[in-house]
C-alpha cells in the first residue's frame, strides 16, 4: 500500500480525496440563508396582496377536484379584479385521509382545476402560480366531517 501512494496515480487519487473532503467540510446550506421567496422564484409574496369583498375560498367534495357551479359563480365573480391583478396564486389544500404523496397531488389537481377555469375565461396562465400543500396547512386541526370539509379548498391570493 505504501508503494501505491509514492507513484503518480497514487498522489493523484490521495490529493483527490483529500479535495472531495475539504469541499465537504466547507459547504453551506446557501438555500436556507436565502428567503423562500426569492429561491422559488416567488418575489410577488413579498409585495402587497390585493384584498377583495369575496370568499377566497373554493372548496371540494371528498376526493374531488372539480369546480361545481357555485364554485365557477365565485370565480366569475373574481374575474374583474383577477385580470387587474399582476399575479394570481392558487393553493391546493386537502383534508387529513390519505398519504401524503397523494395529498399533494390532489391539492395540485384541486388548484389547477381552478386555474384551468380562469385560463378558459380569458386569464392568461403566465400570471397564475399554482402550488399544493396538501393536508401540510389545515384550517381545522380536528378529525371529524365539519374540518375535513373546510381543509379541502383551494385559496385565491392576489397580488
Amino acid at each position: 500500500m505504501r508503494r501505491l501512494f509514492m507513484e503518480p496515480i497514487g498522489i493523484f487519487i490521495l490529493a483527490t480525496i483529500c479535495q472531495f473532503y475539504s469541499c465537504a467540510q466547507n459547504v453551506s446550506d446557501s438555500v436556507e440563508r436565502m428567503q423562500y421567496a426569492s429561491v422559488a422564484g416567488e418575489e410577488y409574496l413579498e409585495g402587497e396582496k390585493i384584498d377583495i369583498n369575496l370568499d377566497d375560498k373554493v372548496y371540494f367534495d371528498f376526493d374531488k377536484s372539480t369546480l361545481d357551479a357555485d364554485d365557477k359563480n365565485l370565480l366569475e365573480q373574481y374575474l374583474p379584479a383577477i385580470r387587474k391583478a399582476k399575479i394570481v396564486r392558487l393553493e391546493g389544500h386537502c383534508d387529513e385521509r390519505g398519504t401524503r404523496e397523494y395529498n399533494l397531488a390532489l391539492g395540485e389537481r384541486r388548484a389547477l382545476e381552478v386555474r384551468d377555469f380562469l385560463i378558459i375565461k380569458g386569464v392568461s396562465g403566465k400570471k397564475i402560480r399554482v402550488v399544493s400543500f396538501g393536508e401540510e396547512r389545515p384550517i381545522k386541526n380536528a378529525s371529524n366531517e365539519k374540518a375535513w370539509a373546510e381543509n379541502r379548498r383551494v385559496e385565491i391570493s392576489l397580488y
